[in-house]
């Protein structure tokens, strides 16, 4: 049962570590197309940092006229506005898959490894 407690205190604050992370005053960029290249400069020709798929959110560091200027992991790359739109909240997510199901799916998980360990605790102190 410890074991049980001490994993949903660590998922609990694993939770409120990545909520807490992100700014109030942060806008993002929300990517609307199937795909988008994040470019190292402010060139279709330079290097793709990264390839974006829709629903990817990036935070937005320039808005121009035509392309902004994003933070990819720990640098900066340039995509096309036409690929997607200013949010002011980026729907919070861990791996890309929403907080709440996250969360969701570790109480689950943590639950069924606490039965299974009941139950084959019981069937090993009833053997004795």
């Amino acid at each position: 049962m410890r074991v049980y407690t001490l994993l949903v205190a660590c998922a609990a604050v694993v939770t409120v570590c990545v909520v807490s992370s992100y700014a109030a005053d942060s806008r993002f960029v929300k990517i609307k197309k199937p795909f988008a290249n994040v470019y190292e400069y402010l060139d279709p020709r330079s290097k793709i940092v990264q390839q974006a798929k829709k629903g990817d959110y990036f935070e937005l560091v320039y808005e121009g006229t035509s392309w902004y200027q994003v933070r990819v992991a720990d640098r900066v790359g340039w995509v096309e506005r036409r690929a997607g739109n200013v949010v002011e909240d980026p729907g919070l997510t861990i791996l890309s898959i929403p907080v709440g199901t996250f969360v969701l799916f570790i109480l689950l998980l943590l639950g069924t490894f606490a039965g299974a360990s009941l139950f084959i605790y019981r069937q090993k102190t009833a053997e004795l």
